[in-house]
């Protein structure tokens, strides 16, 4: 065999395995593109879901109830390009699919009173995944602009009417409770809260608290007024029983 066979079948071989090489490393890399894929579509599959099923009563209608079953129908359908086997996002398509049909969408989400600075961070969040969820979707073409548009302008509304509610429930707490200095606080937070989202249309809001502020503001003068009466005859008190005891101890003095 003639040196310039061997070198031709040396070349061959090299570029074989060069080839079969490129090629392990091209279908591993689609294997990990495909799973980050399937990771993340089941990630926002999974936000959608909750959003639907858990998102507080006064921020859900049936307009969006659609709309999430629409964006969860479109999920579903690329999910199942990607893993054909999948039968529970199968059977989770054909009921979102069935759900699209009724003639009445039903909203069951109960409505939560926002009492606690930890439901109105919860309630927060979902309304912020529910935007993040939205603006994802208008990227992939399931929602149009204007769609995007009106669901963003409610869910400021939502988020705005939300804070304000905490404030003025934890303000109302401690006027109950005899701290008017805590609702001072929670009324100072909302005015500072209105005047950062900028909106004239809030002027009315803004007034309203100012108005809280005031009367929150009065009351912690009077208690603070009454607790400087109080702790003035207590001290007055107190000197009075150390004068008698001095006057005592005198007379005990004497009388020996």
């Amino acid at each position: 065999m003639s040196p310039l066979v061997i070198g031709l079948l040396v070349a061959g071989g090299v570029l074989i395995l060069l080839s079969i090489g490129f090629i392990s490393h091209g279908l591993e890399r689609a294997r990990i593109e495909r799973a980050r894929a399937v990771a993340e579509l089941g990630s926002r599959l999974k936000v959608c879901r909750t959003i639907n099923a858990q998102l507080p009563g006064q921020f859900m209608s049936p307009e969006l109830k659609v709309l999430l079953t629409n964006i969860e129908v479109s999920l579903l359908e690329k999910l199942i390009r990607l893993d054909r086997k999948d039968e529970r996002a199968k059977q989770m398509l054909d009921s979102a699919r069935q759900e699209l049909k009724k003639p009445e969408v039903s909203v069951d989400n109960p409505p939560v009173k926002i009492e606690s600075d930890i439901q109105a961070k919860e309630a927060r969040l979902m309304l912020e995944n529910l935007h993040n969820l939205l603006k994802q979707s208008k990227k992939e073409g399931m929602v149009d602009q204007l769609t995007l548009q009106q669901w963003s302008n409610q869910i400021k509304q939502h988020l705005l009417a939300t804070s304000l509610e905490v404030f003025e429930v934890l303000a109302r707490q401690g006027m109950r409770q005899g701290k008017p200095r805590v609702a001072k606080l929670q009324y100072e937070r909302a005015i500072a809260y209105l005047h950062q989202q900028n909106d004239p249309a809030l002027a009315a809001q803004i007034l309203r608290f100012k108005e809280l502020l005031k009367q929150a503001s009065e009351a912690t003068v009077r208690i603070e007024r009454a607790a400087g009466a109080e702790s003035s005859e207590l001290s007055a008190g107190l000197q009075e029983l150390e004068n008698d005891d001095e006057e005592w101890k005198k007379k005990a003095v004497y009388d020996d």
